[in-house]
């Protein structure tokens, strides 16, 4: 069986390097030549094309940054589409508004099977092959692209039947991050201010009530890696604009979060969307007039 890959970025290229390690073999493509050209280095045949992934391989991973990027890549010239077969399955594996891919799957039909299947879990996730996989589409063809999935994440749940499910998981799940993330930075900033010690803070919380993955894994990159994660900063602006659009649509007050959207937004302005997540929380040390720091 061969996988391709579309789009080898920060997410894609370690998820590439996870297929080629459970054994099978990996087609990728990107839209820089000079990532293309690397690829052999971790074990992936090299494809000039979307075009040209499509015609060698069955499952075909689609990563890239948004919509418009995905669309090129699948109907532009030379895109997927073009070398697909009704055999030929996509898994949208990039965080792609839900009406894009329900949309995407109408529009396939006939010609290609779509699988709608963000992931979560970041660039460390990608490399360890931990991710959690949120999947929606026909179970039979979810059952057949099962080892894929199980190569590059370790919890696969399975939301729907319909395409466009999963990417509503995703865009509340990254709504909910992002606004626990600004809540955390808020409240350590607090305690610093009164005295406290970051990383005693982090310590006490992430064993009481206050816990989240935020709090763990993305706060203390402030101060233990200059912020720097893995997670880019355009990116989430992107992701809670998304969820917000859901609730909005649907009528759902969702206050909170667009509290929380502004704080992101003004870390993207702040940084011209350059970077990575933790620099949202850089802006809130700006504005507080502290850097959330250990005590020397």
């Amino acid at each position: 069986m061969t996988i391709g890959v579309i789009g080898v970025g920060r997410m894609g290229w370690p998820m590439a390097a996870r297929v080629v390690e459970a054994g099978m073999e990996v087609v990728g493509t990107d839209a820089r030549a000079e990532v293309v050209a690397k690829l052999p280095q971790i074990g992936v045949r090299t494809a000039e094309s979307p075009k040209q992934v499509s015609e060698q391989a069955s499952t075909t991973i689609l990563m890239v940054m948004n919509a418009a990027q995905a669309d090129e890549a699948i109907w532009g010239p030379d895109g997927f589409a073009e070398g697909a077969t009704p055999d030929s399955v996509l898994v949208t594996m990039a965080s792609l508004p839900a009406t894009y891919v329900q949309q995407l799957a109408v529009k396939a039909a006939g010609l290609f099977s779509v699988v709608d299947c963000p992931v979560s879990g970041g660039v460390e996730g990608a490399e360890a092959g931990t991710l959690t996989l949120m999947v929606a589409g026909d179970p039979a063809t979810v059952d057949r692209i099962e080892p894929v999935l199980a190569a590059v994440g370790s919890r696969v749940f399975r939301i729907g039947k319909t395409p466009g499910l999963g990417c509503v998981m995703k865009s509340i799940n990254q709504a909910m991050f992002l606004s626990s993330l600004v809540t955390c930075a808020e409240m350590v900033l607090t305690g610093v201010k009164a005295g406290l010690d970051p990383d005693v803070v982090v310590e006490v919380v992430s064993k009481s009530s206050g816990d989240s993955w935020a709090l763990r894994n993305r706060l203390p990159l402030v101060w233990r890696n200059d912020y720097v994660s893995g997670g880019a900063l355009d990116l989430m602006v992107k992701d809670i604009g998304g969820a917000l659009t859901l609730a909005d649509e649907l009528g759902v007050d969702s206050t909170v979060t667009k509290a929380a959207a502004r704080i992101v937004q003004e870390g993207y302005d702040a940084h011209h969307g350059l970077g990575d997540d933790p620099l949202i929380i850089q802006t809130m040390e700006e504005r507080n007039g502290v850097l959330l720091r250990p005590a020397s």
